[in-house]
């Protein structure tokens, strides 16, 4: 092991990323793009809009790409920093903004967009918190994604075609989100903190990382240059004798070897064994699915079921309404993809379609209008639908029990976006009467089917006990109950950043949920990006959790996280959670915890 006192003048730096990493350098630096203030005519103002609306869509599609990407070699939690930056992009205001400046000050549209953004990240970057300020980042990356298009410059991404330890002034998320976790020793930059979304990835990416460095340095050190790094201890080493650099690369590589046996002793042992903690209390541990690919890769990476089948996939990106017919076959399709490769269980959570708010589909249109709504995510979505067009819902529902019917899975059927008793009594009813109807008709229907609610809007939350005893499970979907408890409108760039992850608000509002289901002895699960946090998954099992779903690269992690302890150690950390008072209190906890 490396000590302190071995090495030449290490400097003081900013811990970002724990790990040890020594080899050669490479040094990353931008060339600043400058946007000079330019104009056009005033004729040219609808050419100006129709560019900006083009570089617009092309760089959400590059961002949605990267989002994917992230989401099949990270996790889908990471890849949340990349759909936030999607809805910075599609934010209203700050596009009204841009095209004011475009229309009234004849701006181009780089030159007005980079306005608009550097007064938002300013206004971020000002605010007292250091979660907050790490936010006007994010702002600047998503929308340097437009500024590439409309100037038709490309990124100058990091390609290294050999392991090194990265060097820059400072690495966005996409930057790091891109880099081959293969090829990067470490990375050392000028600025940054341990809050920043790149820092989060690097973590996540188990990649060593230190910032604070002095800015001279990009010019002192030269490609090929050996240094090391101690993400742990915040330390950077510019000099290294041989003897020392062999005590680091012994060091290093050491811990890559234990890194990589962890990680494929995880998938091996995990991914065809349940998940309990270390008393063997069980936590069933499912997947999030929205295609019959991902419902594939879920069972070959160890998902117990499903526990979240977004039923969008149907309807989403086309002008028609599937009919009943196809509706059927496309669920029969996904449902087998997930039979034939599990191991561990058969039962399928099926949420049923949620529209609306940031959600839209063409399809829909037709039938119940377009909706052009002042406040879309306290407007007509959801079950809200449904209930306002039941035909909808029971077609859902005929081909739903049928494919299950057909293919044998255990399938549970949940409704999103309830707020009141009277809504899950009605849909009740709208269930009991396809049923009858089905079985009537002497076709094969599940003997039986769970019904259950997500729990996503405050109402329902303090109304669990109620709402306990009318249905089979709650599932909680974190990303709207966060959205709805914190009043932080999800698709509001300007808001978005303003809230941690964990605000003691919305773990309160977890643990009642859960302890109104465990006293009427119905399940609760966690659907949202929550369940996927190897922090704070464990939390949510010590109050009462017991089944989390997530996207199927988090699987063999939660699993391995969640039996590294007993209940009541877990229980004991979401005891401490609660009784914080702040966003920042929870983080201590957490890194307390590691």
């Amino acid at each position: 092991m490396i000590q302190e006192n071995d090495v030449t003048n290490p400097l003081s730096v900013v811990a970002i990323s724990p790990g040890i990493a020594v080899g050669p350098v490479l040094v990353h630096k931008v060339t600043a793009r400058v946007i000079t203030e330019t104009t056009i005519a005033a004729d040219q103002v609808e050419n100006e809009l129709q560019r900006l609306h083009s570089a617009l869509d092309l760089a959400l599609k590059e961002i949605q790409k990267l989002s994917r990407h992230v989401a099949q070699n990270v996790g889908q939690e990471e890849a949340g920093i990349f759909e936030a930056h999607q809805m910075m992009l599609e934010d209203p205001d700050l596009l009204a903004s841009v095209e004011e400046l475009i229309s009234q000050q004849h701006y181009s549209a780089e030159y007005a967009l980079q306005q608009v953004a550097e007064q938002y990240a300013a206004q971020l970057a000002a605010l007292d918190d250091e979660l907050l300020s790490a936010r006007s980042k994010d702002v600047k990356d998503a929308v340097n994604h437009v500024v590439q298009q409309l100037t038709g410059t490309a990124s100058q991404k990091l390609a290294p075609t050999s392991p090194v330890i990265i060097v820059a002034e400072d690495l966005t998320p996409s930057d790091t989100a891109s880099l081959d976790p293969s090829l990067i020793l470490g990375i050392c930059t000028v600025v940054g903190g341990p809050t920043t979304h790149a820092a989060i990835l690097a973590r996540t990416l188990e990649i060593p990382a230190v910032a604070g460095i002095d800015v001279a340095l990009l010019d002192r050190l030269h490609e090929g240059d050996i240094v090391a790094l101690d993400g742990a201890k915040g330390l950077f080493y510019q000099q290294l004798s041989a003897e020392q650099q062999q005590q680091f690369e012994a060091t290093m590589q050491e811990q890559r070897r234990q890194r990589t046996e962890r990680r494929a002793q995880e998938e091996q042992v995990w991914k065809s064994r349940l998940a309990t903690t270390a008393d063997d209390t069980r936590v069933a541990v499912f997947a999030n699915v929205g295609d019959e690919e991902t419902a594939r890769t879920a069972a070959l990476a160890g998902a117990e079921g499903i526990g979240l089948l977004r039923t969008e996939f149907l309807f989403g990106g086309r002008p028609v309404f599937p009919s009943e017919e196809e509706q059927f076959k496309s669920y029969v399709a996904l449902f087998k993809a997930f039979l034939e490769n599990t191991e561990l269980g058969k039962s399928i959570i099926v949420r049923t379609l949620d529209a609306g708010a940031d959600k839209p589909f063409p399809a829909l249109e037709p039938i119940i209008g377009e909706l052009q709504e002042a406040n879309p995510a306290l407007g007509l979505r959801g079950i809200r639908i449904h209930l306002k067009h039941e035909e909808l819902l029971r077609q859902q529902l005929r081909a739903l029990l049928l494919a299950a019917g057909k293919t044998g899975v255990d399938l549970h059927i949940m409704f999103p976006m309830i707020a009141t008793v009277e809504e899950v009594r009605r849909v009740k009813q709208i269930y009991s009467a396809v049923h009858t109807e089905i079985v009537a008709a002497g076709k094969a229907v599940p003997t039986q089917v769970h019904l259950g609610i997500m729990v996503e809007t405050p109402a329902a939350a303090i109304m669990a006990e109620e709402l306990a005893r009318e249905v089979d499970f709650f599932s909680i979907g974190a990303n709207d109950l966060y959205q709805y408890t914190m009043a932080v409108d999800r698709t509001n760039s300007r808001v978005t950043g303003m809230f941690s992850t964990v605000e003691p608000a919305v773990l309160r509002m977890i643990a009642r949920i859960a302890e109104a289901g465990q006293k009427y002895g119905k399940l609760v699960a966690v659907c949202g990006e929550l369940g996927a946090n190897p922090q704070v998954a464990p939390a949510l099992v010590g109050m009462g959790v017991r089944e989390l779903s997530m996207s199927p690269p988090s699987i063999a992690r939660i699993k391995a996280v969640l039996h590294r302890q007993p209940l009541t150690y877990w229980q004991d950390l979401a005891t401490k959670l609660l009784a914080a008072e702040t966003a920042a209190d929870i983080q201590q906890i957490l890194a307390e915890n590691e």
